[in-house]
């Protein structure tokens, strides 16, 4: 019983910074609202460059701090390195097999998510915001949300079964994402778990971050490309 109760609360503690840790990797996001506020009283050009050093900055920090703690965690191995050989091998896989279910699931949907659809919105305020988010969606989300879900997420249940971290990691990034119906968040979830299987596969952080990155990129500068042809027209 004494067990029971011992795990209740350690898993329960685990669920609580988990979702501190979801709270953190979106407070940097608030620096795109910053122009809009300080052009009221500011100068145009100190404006985007404090609002780039709050940004950039802001993702840094939250780096930094869960890297650190990350590693704290496990001292007696590395997180994260460069890629090679087999891991690159793997990235790649990684790679077309979520291109394929991604096409596959959204053959399937009718309309675009709402993830999606508020990215594109934030995408067509302005060229400065549009900029910024491609630096976001294609540089500092992959870092911070693969150090999350599935750093801490995969680390901090179902250790000893893989097979049901991976699933748990999945669930979570699906539920998390907006989704317009049931078809958009299978998609995000089996997004989730194929960046899961990735990192479980190889134990590298950069190699699950390298396939969230190229699974970002493309999208970001097309939206960069059709925002930027709207807003200096």
């Amino acid at each position: 019983m004494k067990n029971a109760v011992a795990k209740i609360k350690l898993y329960g503690w685990r669920a609580v910074k988990l979702c501190l840790l979801f709270g953190l990797i979106e407070l940097p996001q608030f620096a795109l609202s910053l122009p809009k506020l300080l052009l009221k009283y500011v100068n145009g050009p100190i404006v985007y460059i404090l609002t780039w050093m709050i940004f950039v900055g802001g993702y840094v920090a939250v780096t930094f701090i869960l890297f650190t703690y990350l590693q704290r965690r496990h001292p007696e191995r590395r997180i994260i390195w460069k890629p090679k050989g087999k891991e690159i091998n793997t990235i790649i896989i990684g790679f077309i097999v979520l291109m394929a279910a991604k096409i596959i699931i959204g053959s399937f949907m009718t309309q675009q998510t709402a993830n999606d659809a508020a990215i594109e919105k934030l995408f067509r305020i302005s060229v400065n915001t549009s900029l910024m988010m491609v630096f976001m969606t294609a540089i500092a989300a992959p870092i911070v949300e693969e150090l999350v879900f599935r750093g801490f997420l995969m680390d901090y249940f179902f250790t000893d079964q893989p097979v049901f971290a991976i699933l748990l990691s999945g669930l979570v990034f699906g539920s998390i994402h907006s989704s317009t119906n049931l078809i958009s968040w299978v998609m995000y979830v089996v997004m989730g778990i194929i960046l899961a299987a990735t990192y479980n596969k190889e134990k590298n952080l950069a190699a699950s971050i390298s396939v969230h990155f190229l699974n970002n990129l493309l999208p970001s500068v097309v939206m960069l490309l059709s925002s930027m042809q709207q807003l200096l027209k």
